[in-house]
C-alpha cells in the first residue's frame, strides 16, 4: 500500500505521546507502612496499559490531523466481457417504427426509442464490459470513449431522444469506431455494434481502408438491422440490385467478405430486436484484462474512531478509580470514629 500525509509537518508534535508516561496520576493514599504492601503485578499492568492507550489516543489524534491517505492505484483485474463500441444510427428513419409510420425522435414507438431502451438494459446487465458509443447519420459524432462508467454510457445513450436528421451513411462511423482501438492494448474480444436501419454505398477504396483496419485491430462486427415491413432480408438477393436501390444487401455481402467474426440480425419489431440483444449478451462473455483504477483513499477518519474508542477506554477507568477512591475514603471515614 502506498500511504502519503497531506499534513506531515503535523507529526513534528508527536514527542507529546510521552506525557501520559509522566506526572502524578493516582491519588496519594495515607497508609501505616509501605513495606507491607505486596507488590501488585495486574494492578501495575494495567495502570501502564492504560499510559500506552493514553499515549495512542495522543499519536493518533496527531496523526488523523496529518491527514493520511492511500494513494490512487492501478489493479490489473480479470472479469467476463468485451470492449464495445456501439455505433448508433440517428438518421431520419430511425424515427420510424417497424411499420414504417414516421414519429419523433423520443416517441416510444420509433425504432431509435426501442433501440435506446433495450441497449440500455444491455449496458445494466453487463459487469465487466468497456462500452463506447458513436452516432451517425449523414457524418458520424463522437459521443464517449471506451469506458466502465455505466453512468457515463447510459447518459450517452438517453441523449439520443432528440430527433434524427440526414441519411445513412456507415463507412465514417465504422472508420470512427475502429479507431477506438487504435493504440489500446489487446485484452479481450473487441466488438462494434452496428445498429441501423439501412446503408448506403461504400466505395472500393474505404472498403479496402475498412478491411485493413478490422485485420489489424482483431476487431468482430455484430450488425442490428431494424428492418421494417417494406425491406428485404439482408441474404435476399433483389430482382434489380444495385448499390443504390439496395445497399443493405451489397453492405451484408461486404461484411461477409472482409474474413472477420461477423453476425447479422435482422429485427422487425421489438421483441425480435429484445432476443437480438440478448443473443449478443450471451455470445460476448469471454475473460477480459482490463485495468482498474482505485481512487485516493482518506484514512483520517479511521484514526479519529480508534483515538476516541481509546478515550471511551480511559474515561471507563476513570470511573471505576474515582469510585474505588470513594469506597477507600468512606472506609477511611468508618475507621476513625
Amino acid at each position: 500500500m502506498d500511504l502519503a500525509l497531506s499534513h506531515p509537518w503535523v507529526l513534528l508534535f508527536s514527542p507529546l505521546a510521552l506525557l501520559p508516561f509522566f506526572g502524578k496520576h493516582l491519588t496519594a493514599l495515607r497508609y501505616s507502612s509501605l513495606s507491607v504492601l505486596p507488590f501488585d503485578p495486574l494492578s501495575f499492568l494495567l495502570f501502564t496499559l492504560l499510559k500506552l492507550i493514553g499515549a495512542g489516543v495522543i499519536l493518533l489524534l496527531l496523526i488523523a490531523l496529518s491527514e493520511p491517505y492511500l494513494k490512487e492505484q492501478t489493479v490489473q483485474r480479470l472479469g467476463q466481457g468485451a470492449e464495445i463500441v456501439i455505433l448508433l444510427d440517428r438518421s431520419a428513419s430511425m424515427n420510424e417504427n417497424f411499420a414504417g409510420r414516421y414519429f419523433g425522435g423520443a416517441a416510444k414507438e420509433s425504432k431509435i426509442a426501442i433501440a435506446r431502451d433495450l441497449l440500455s438494459d444491455f449496458i445494466k446487465r453487463r459487469k465487466d464490459d468497456f462500452f463506447g458509443m458513436i452516432s451517425f447519420s449523414t457524418a458520424p459524432i463522437h459521443v464517449m470513449p471506451l469506458t466502465q462508467d455505466k453512468t457515463a454510457i447510459l447518459a450517452a445513450i438517453d441523449a439520443t431522444r432528440s430527433r434524427g436528421r440526414g441519411v445513412t451513411n456507415i463507412a465514417p462511423g465504422l472508420a470512427m469506431a475502429l479507431d477506438y482501438f487504435q493504440e489500446r492494448p489487446l485484452t479481450g474480444s473487441r466488438v462494434i455494434l452496428l445498429v441501423s436501419d439501412g446503408a448506403a454505398r461504400i466505395d472500393l477504396e474505404t472498403q479496402s481502408t475498412l478491411t485493413q483496419l478490422f485485420h489489424q485491430y482483431k476487431v468482430m462486427l455484430y450488425w442490428v438491422y431494424l428492418r421494417d415491413d417494406r425491406s428485404l432480408a439482408l441474404d435476399s438477393k433483389p430482382t434489380n440490385a444495385n448499390e443504390t436501390t439496395s445497399p443493405e444487401y451489397f453492405l451484408h455481402q461486404f461484411f461477409q467478405s472482409i474474413g472477420i467474426p461477423y453476425k447479422a440480425f435482422e429485427a422487425q419489431n421489438p421483441e425480435a430486436l429484445q432476443n437480438v440483444i440478448d443473443e449478443i449478451g450471451r455470445l460476448e462473455n469471454k475473460p477480459i484484462q482490463y485495468t482498474e483504477k482505485i481512487a485516493r483513499q482518506g484514512l483520517a477518519e479511521y484514526c479519529y474512531l480508534l483515538a476516541i474508542s481509546g478515550i471511551l477506554i480511559l474515561l471507563f477507568a476513570r470511573y471505576f478509580e474515582l469510585k474505588s477512591e470513594r469506597h477507600l475514603s468512606e472506609s477511611n471515614s468508618f475507621s476513625n470514629r
